[in-house]
């Protein structure tokens, strides 16, 4: 239930970080979202795979919880690494494009 919450709070920081720079919203907030849940679900799959290769006992709760937990940290900082990452591309996308628009000024066509 939180991964969801999680996943809805990403979906709309991605989509403001796309409204803002004129990008489609839904499709980067779908990014975000999938970003969040794929994380967790790699996290999560990492564990069990070593869990099952390095004991044969039954799991306990407090590990999934654990797990769980560190899933969530892992992928809030991946999905604002990302977010980072986009943001300077596409700041340096605008900076490019406002550049040789002022370059253009005075040119005949």
């Amino acid at each position: 239930m939180i991964s969801i919450i999680i996943a809805i709070g990403v979906f709309r920081y991605y989509q403001k970080l796309a409204v803002r720079n004129g990008k489609v919203h839904w499709k980067y907030g779908l990014l975000g979202m999938g970003i969040c849940l794929g994380v967790q679900l790699l996290f999560w799959l990492i564990y069990k795979s070593i869990e099952i290769l390095l004991t044969f006992q039954e799991p306990d709760l407090f590990s999934a919880t654990l797990v769980t937990a560190l899933g969530w940290i892992v992928s809030i900082f991946t999905v604002w690494f990302v977010h980072r990452q986009l943001e300077k591309s596409w700041r340096k996308e605008a900076i490019a494009v406002n550049k040789s628009e002022i370059d253009g000024i005075g040119k005949k066509n």
